[in-house]
């Protein structure tokens, strides 16, 4: 944001003080006048050749402007705006206040405001690269892809040394390969983020979105380095050791992940996403105990974590299955109710979550409570009339209660949605439709 080396060719003092000549007595009064009018006549004539668009804004406007960046950089973007439109209320021509303030209207969603801003530090100085790059990311987070490949090339041809540029310009190529489904684009992507990290090889964000980029593209070796190249840069950042535990899971290196959702965790024991997805770790590795560790957590962080509460219903029903292999009446009974509670608090929170409510019978069917396991069986399946596993299962308990014509119906109902998932399935609701002698139609 802070620009110092291009903005204009005339430069202030470091001090930011005015020009000041010392008071003398001597008999050279009118010699010392003399060279000061000379002086005063030198920087005039220098201020005019530097030209109108870099006019060098006042001492008072760089203050205004250098509070401005430490209010930004503070995220108290009121009293940063209020900097920075004192510092263009003093030096009308000053770019980099023009270009700071529009940082401000980005940042707060205000686009349109943002555009104008960095449009006006471009027409005051057209070499001003910062602005072309803040002017792309505005264009990007309006959908504008192309408006923002080609304005940010531009500002890397005035100045092809800005990380910021690369990394807003491969951001823009990854939209326009989701944008547009064509995979040429990836290359670009992948050689605008490199330069950015050349640049400047500690932005822990370019890595990132490296390495999401290499994931996405199926190559984990370099997603791995990228990754890891994030974490030496700024160490204490959740983000990377999240993504690279989901990375060593889906390289099956459980105890990689393990250990980097642990990490993640050190470093905020209040982190509801890594504890969410440690227990996702032992909940796959079958260590229930742990996993419901885990879930407990999240639900405790977060009274209304929806997914919280359905993995911990979940593990409750998973223990309750190993409670009665063991033989275990009563932790199986408990296991069961504990279940019960987490899939009815997650359907409470989101009544269209049909896998709660197919869970939710499960859980009332093996209680023995057939009738309740019915009836949010039929309220799913009015929630997804296409919901194999529940129209499977609906049908089986009407068979089992004798009412064969539901039983029938539902059987087709389920064949009409079923996949090779549901084979061994679906040769069952066929059998049962036969020797009921029940047309199914579509």
């Amino acid at each position: 944001m802070k620009h110092n080396d291009n903005m204009n060719c005339c430069h202030p003092r470091e001090s930011g003080d005015p020009m000041r000549f010392p008071l003398t007595t001597c008999g050279n009064d009118r010699k010392i006048l003399l060279l000061l009018r000379v002086f005063m006549i030198g920087l005039f004539l220098l201020s005019l050749s530097c030209g109108k668009k870099n006019t060098l804004p006042s001492t008072r406007a760089g203050y205004h402007n250098n509070q401005g960046i430490v209010a930004l950089a503070e995220n108290d973007l009121d009293r940063a705006e209020f900097e920075f439109k004192t510092a263009i209320e003093l030096s009308s021509q000053y770019v980099e206040a023009y270009n700071n303030l529009g940082v401000v209207f980005k940042q707060r969603g205000a686009y349109t405001d943002a555009e104008k801003q960095f449009q006006h530090a471009i027409a005051l100085d057209s070499k001003y690269a910062a602005a072309y790059s803040h002017l792309g990311a505005v264009y990007l987070a309006q959908g504008k892809t192309d408006k923002a490949i080609e304005i940010i090339q531009k500002g890397i041809k005035k100045d092809g040394t800005r990380p910021d540029s690369h990394y807003n310009l491969g951001l823009a190529y990854i939209q326009k390969t989701k944008e547009s489904k064509d995979k040429s684009y990836i290359p670009f992507a992948e050689s605008s983020l490199k330069k950015a990290t050349e640049l400047d090889p500690n932005l822990p964000y370019v890595h990132i979105q490296l390495a999401d980029l290499y994931r996405e593209l199926g190559d984990y070796e370099h997603a791995i380095i990228r990754y890891r190249l994030a974490i030496s840069d700024d160490p204490q950042a959740l983000d990377p050791w999240l993504k690279l535990g989901n990375l060593h899971l889906a390289k099956n290196e459980p105890y990689k992940a393990q250990n980097a959702f642990q990490k993640a965790i050190e470093i905020d024991p209040n982190s509801i996403e890594a504890h969410m997805q440690l227990g996702l770790f032992y909940l796959h590795e079958k260590e229930y105990p742990k996993a419901r560790t885990e879930f407990l957590s999240v639900t405790t962080l977060n009274n209304f974590h929806e997914a919280g509460w359905f993995q911990l219903g979940m593990v409750e029903f998973k223990l309750a299955e190993e409670a009665q292999a063991r033989g275990d009446e009563e932790g199986e009974k408990k296991s069961y109710e504990k279940a019960e509670q987490a899939f009815t608090k997650t359907k409470e929170m989101n009544p269209n979550f049909v896998d709660a409510y197919f869970n939710l019978g499960l859980t009332y069917l093996y209680q023995d409570e057939q009738s309740k396991a019915e009836d949010v069986w039929e309220t799913a399946i009015t929630i997804d009339p296409r919901h194999a596993r529940t129209l499977y299962n609906l049908a089986t308990l009407y068979q089992q209660e004798g009412k064969s014509s539901q039983a029938g119906k539902t059987f087709c109902r389920f064949l009409n949605v079923a996949d090779v998932r549901f084979n061994t399935e679906r040769e069952v609701a066929r059998r049962y439709i036969a020797s009921e002698n029940i047309a199914c139609h579509d």
